[in-house]
């Protein structure tokens, strides 16, 4: 008979002691101080305490060590964490004689390492994320990101999500490696790092391998543990849902060729990231895993028996896996955690003593745990409390089964995750098995709202606290402080009978590795101290009763200055914001007004979510002082910046105050504007610029000033630029935009400008009439009719609130930044809708025209389309939704002319661009009859333009669709898809195409026939007759030279179910596009 030590505590531990029993074997606990009377120490047969408390205590290996040699065990299981992936600790144990459940020490050393594990995988053939090859500094870490980008630091030697942390941007790699440095010497003595490309929004897929002493290896099957939160498991499922077959071979097949080419004995995981049909080998970790329980439940096998034997020297086939179980059903793990989520969306951690403790039961329900009604729950430790398992046949039926279990659960007064987990099992994308890493981040904030049914016979008001302190008797008039959160008390600094000045630090609490100072709020006597160093107290626990002071208390000199607080320096920030709200004062904002136009101010709050605008730089500006170089007054900035949300979402926002010396940049510190533009390039923000003035333009008063002149600079053009090519740029002239402000506005993906108060010019009419001597007016200079189809400007509104409004809605159909995928909303328009308006949408005679809106209308989302470029001539642009995912759009408007012209090619490549960048597919609508022709057409080189337009169709990467409803010809047909793709086409019987239109084109082939016939007209008509039928629609089908010719109605069916394809192909994609976009 094996005698076992178990080197491990809670669930973890009593799982292992119950096998450990159920083998007819012997159990040997050891325990911390602080879990002498904790339930896996009652379980075991024999208990070894270890010196110390806390976790540090169970990471002691030579005291475990001596304990297994002082209990007489035969056998070391160290369960998960703590010590199991510690190559050392194994090697001692095996060095004492003891037999290790594990893996060889060479082998730990082989995975532990996660850079020679990677490079073990390499060598096996199997698919590895591209990271750094050995351990790496922090100036590896940085130039990795230089070439590949947002990446992952890991801890080497770590393993369940600790020491590791995304970086998105390379300034925030020095804090993360650090930070990622602490956490792994903390979690497992070794600061190593190494650092690989970060896989965006992958699932995360874990194989579990079984090996024996004898060369055998096989697998059983895999779980997936993507439902996560900062890389912290919360959920775990086996088998993993809606995973492809082939792809599930192909991850089976590689995470056995890894085990064997690791000589793998015993159980042990790999793990994979899985991005569409690629997967990538992540880590694997060479011990018992928390989730292992999913596997149990669908194969049968009992992984801990299978451990213990497998140590014995008992092979695959001895233990009844020679041939592997087939999977039955579903089986969902649910952590249940003593932490709770607050209404931001954050953990906070829990503690206290559970006077009840009920957990679910019944049929396809399993329980693990190390607690029971009276276990004080610690924040030093882990806060996993219990796990709940259900299965099911379908994967539908143990999610039900799990949301039912988790209404069972009771551990008052402990709050736990019950509600975050019931969340999860019952909404209705994880019931359907469509999830990925990202799905809890993503959620987090409706989830907190969330309230999980409450247990039968629980009482929802809940006990203060659990501390027997809860119960104290508080005489009348005395106040009692209480603890702000849960968590361990580190010292106390009062005594019974101290008279205390208010705001002094009277206990310390230890609570998610911080030390907190609990203070007092008033003058006051103490009467009663509750706690003691070591008093682990829960979230409003007593802490000291106290009755206030009969008379003030002194505070020392010393007591003075440290407790002495800023509110000389608060009430000086208040004055000085006066300065920055009052603006230009009030003559120029009665000026502002009169002219039609709102305040800087007051387009802040007009645009943006209420109330939601952050200021960045408020104090800034132009200081008066007196004799004694004090601030009196304080004349700001004629720049606002800051952030401001836009239906939730966080934009950067950049305001001209045209009250402060019109914009011009000797009331302007560029650094301001600087700043804001790499600001919203830094932080990946939207960037919406609300021009009026030169918005920092220089000025004549700028040389006097400065005594000089100076070669000129555009502030920012580095980032202006660049954000182009990375985050939405939306801008809007609400007043006269000269010089820097008229290039800030084009250099924008949608300018606005304001009919009536709006103009846009390169310089003002007093400069261009001593320059060309023209004399006009600002709207004859630069007004909506001058810029109504140049381009220039993308709409003419009527009002300032219109203005915004295009905005707003602008960007509600892209992402934040280019390294996100556009943003798709819920819609309740069938995707099946069939509108019969569609079956005469074009008429038969083709020198009609047609209305596109209704066709627009029909086959999008109900009021998804926003309109892109007024300009165009008879080329419509337009972002829509296909089942809420956003998409551009390329139309005709016949009303307008069914030719490509110079303006309709900007149009189209402007869009184009924008979705190559932002990643949205295009869908034309087409019916384009080639290139405007003519000698005005000529002049404005449409051929050049249109030959742009076709080359950033053909330069985006997105996919294309294109629904051709009339006309294709020429050089302008040809290009408005790229045809040289794989991209679905679909005709409507309407479709007619060629190089030339039939009107023309027959004369132009054959005129030397046609003037020689005795009746010209007569011939030309014959012929047309002749090539009318080899035109039909039907004989291009036949030859599959359009792929198919479809009933209109079936138009946004089909639309939305290839939108669902190409949104698939979007995460691809992600990042800036190939081209530098420009303006």
């Amino acid at each position: 008979m094996a005698r076992i030590l178990v080197a491990n505590r809670g669930e973890i531990a009593v799982r292992i002691v119950r096998a450990v029993h159920e083998l007819g074997d012997t159990a040997i606990a050891v325990y911390s101080a602080d879990d002498a009377d904790a339930m896996h120490v009652g379980l075991a047969d024999v208990a070894r305490a270890l010196p110390g408390s806390g976790p540090a205590a169970y990471l002691d290996a030579a005291a475990v060590i001596d304990a297994a040699r002082s209990a007489d065990a035969s056998m070391v299981h160290p369960g998960y964490g703590f010590l199991s992936e510690n190559a050392a600790f194994a090697r001692g144990v095996t060095d004492a004689g003891i037999v290790f459940i594990g893996p060889s020490p060479e082998t730990l050393d082989a995975l532990g390492d996660k850079t020679a594990a990677r490079a073990l995988a390499e060598k096996a053939g199997v698919p590895v994320v591209p990271g750094t090859s050995g351990p790496a500094t922090l100036d590896d870490a940085l130039a990795f990101f230089d070439e590949h980008g947002p990446l992952m630091v890991k801890a080497a030697a770590g393993g369940g999500g600790r020491g590791m942390r995304e970086v998105r941007r390379s300034d925030e790699l020095a804090d993360a490696y650090t930070r990622c440095a602490s956490e792994a010497v903390a979690a497992f003595g070794d600061d190593t790092l190494f650092v690989e490309k970060l896989v965006d929004r992958p699932r995360h897929i874990e194989v579990q391998i079984v090996a024996d002493q004898h060369g055998a290896i096989t697998h059983l099957w895999e779980r997936d543990c993507s439902i996560q939160r900062r890389h912290q498991k919360v959920v775990e499922v086996a088998p993993s849902p809606g995973l492809d077959a082939h792809v599930r071979s192909q991850i089976l097949d590689a995470a056995v060729a890894l085990a064997r080419a690791a000589d793998y004995v015993t159980v042990g995981t790999v793990e994979f990231l899985l991005s569409g049909r690629d997967f990538y080998f992540m880590e694997a970790n060479p011990r018992l895993q928390v989730e292992h329980t999913v596997t149990e439940e669908i194969t049968g096998v009992d992984l801990v028996t299978t451990q213990i034997r497998l140590a014995g020297g008992n092979s695959l086939a001895d233990i009844g896996l020679s041939d592997r179980p087939a999977p039955r059903g579903f089986a969902i793990q649910c952590r249940l955690n003593s932490e709770t989520l607050d209404e931001n969306g954050e953990l906070r951690s829990t503690a206290g003593t559970m006077t009840r403790f009920d957990m679910p039961s019944g049929p396809g329900v399993r329980v693990d745990t190390g607690s029971c009604a009276g276990t004080t729950v610690s924040p030093r430790f882990d806060s996993l409390l219990a796990k709940v398992i259900t299965t099911g046949s379908s994967f539908a039926a143990a999610a039900r089964r799990a949301a039912s279990a988790l209404t069972e659960v009771d551990t008052s007064p402990v709050a736990t995750n019950r509600a975050l987990l019931h969340a999860v099992v019952t909404d209705p994308a994880f019931v359907a098995g469509d999830f990925d890493t990202s799905f809890l981040p993503a959620r987090l904030d409706d989830f907190a709202r969330h309230r999980a049914p409450e247990p039968s016979g629980t009482v929802v008001a809940r006990p203060e606290s659990s501390s027997p302190a809860a119960d104290l008797d508080i005489p009348e008039g005395a106040l009692v402080v209480r603890a702000p959160m849960a968590g361990v008390v580190v010292s106390t600094s009062v005594d019974v009978g101290a008279e205390i000045p208010g705001a002094t630090g009277v206990v310390v609490i230890e609570a998610m590795k911080m030390e907190h100072v609990v203070r007092v709020d008033a003058d006051v006597h103490v009467t009663n101290v509750l706690v003691s160093p070591g008093t682990v107290v829960e979230a409003e626990a007593p802490l000291l009763v106290v009755e206030p002071a009969t008379a003030p208390v002194a505070t020392s000199a010393a007591e003075r200055n440290e407790e002495s607080d800023w509110s000389p320096e608060v009430a000086e920030i208040a004055r000085r914001r006066q300065f920055a709200l009052a603006m230009g004062g009030p003559t120029k904002i009665e000026r502002q007004h009169d002219s039609g136009r709102l305040t800087a101010r007051e387009r802040i709050e007009a645009f943006g979510d209420s109330g939601s605008f952050v200021e960045i730089g408020a104090l800034s500006g132009f200081p008066t002082l007196d004799a004694h170089q004090q601030t009196v007054s304080v004349s700001p900035t004629n720049f606002l910046a800051g952030t401001t949300r836009v239906d939730g979402r966080k934009v950067a926002l950049g305001v001209d105050d045209f009250t402060v010396r019109g914009g011009a940049g000797d009331a302007a510190i560029h650094e301001k504007q600087i700043f804001l533009e790499r600001y919203a390039n830094e932080m990946r923000l939207p960037m919406v610029r609300l021009l009026d003035g030169q918005s920092g333009g220089g000025s004549i008063k700028m040389v006097l000033d400065a005594g000089y002149t100076y070669v000129p600079i555009n502030p920012g053009w580095d980032a202006v630029v660049d954000n182009m090519s990375l985050v939405p740029v939306a801008a809007a002239a609400l007043g006269p935009t000269v010089g820097l402000g008229a290039a800030r506005l084009v250099m924008s993906h949608l300018s606005v400008l304001v009919d009536g108060v709006g103009q846009l010019f390169t310089a003002g009419p007093p400069v261009v009439r001593s320059a060309t001597g023209e004399d006009l007016t600002k709207d004859e200079l630069g007004g909506p009719e001058i810029h109504r189809d140049n381009g220039s400007v993308e709409r003419i509104v009527a009002s300032e609130t219109e203005a915004f409004e295009v905005i707003r809605s602008f960007l509600s159909y892209l992402p934040t930044s280019v390294f996100e995928a556009p943003p798709i909303i819920d819609s309740d328009d069938p995707i099946g809708r069939r509108d019969e308006s569609l079956l005469n949408a074009i008429p038969r005679n083709q020198r009609r025209p047609y209305e596109i809106s209704p066709i627009l209308d029909a086959v999008f989302d109900t009021g998804s389309v926003f309109r892109y470029a007024d300009y165009g001539g008879g080329t419509l642009t337009a972002l829509a939704r296909l089942d809420g995912h956003p998409v551009g759009v390329v139309a005709a408007d016949p009303a307008m002319g069914a030719t490509m012209s110079a303006s309709g090619a900007l149009a189209i490549t402007r869009l184009v661009d924008l979705c190559e960048t932002f990643h949205l597919p295009v869908v034309s609508l087409t019916d384009q009859a080639g290139m405007t022709i003519g000698t005005a057409a000529e002049r404005r080189a449409t051929i050049r333009h249109g030959a742009r337009a076709i080359s950033a169709i053909y330069q985006a990467r997105v996919p294309q669709a294109e629904m051709i409803l009339r006309r294709v010809y020429g050089v302008g047909g040809a290009g408005i898809v790229n045809r040289h793709r794989a991209q679905r086409t679909w005709a409507w019987p309407s479709g007619d195409w060629g190089s030339l239109p039939m009107q023309g084109g027959v004369e132009a082939a054959f005129g030397a026939q046609i003037e020689a016939a005795d009746d010209p007209a007569a011939e030309a008509e014959r012929i047309r007759e002749t090539f009318s039928a080899l035109t039909s629609p039907f004989r291009t089908a036949e030859r599959f030279g359009v792929a198919d010719i479809i009933d209109p109605r079936d138009t946004r069916s089909l639309l939305c179910d290839w939108v669902h394809d190409a949104y698939r192909i979007v995460p691809t994609l992600l990042g800036r596009p190939c081209f530098g976009t420009r303006p």
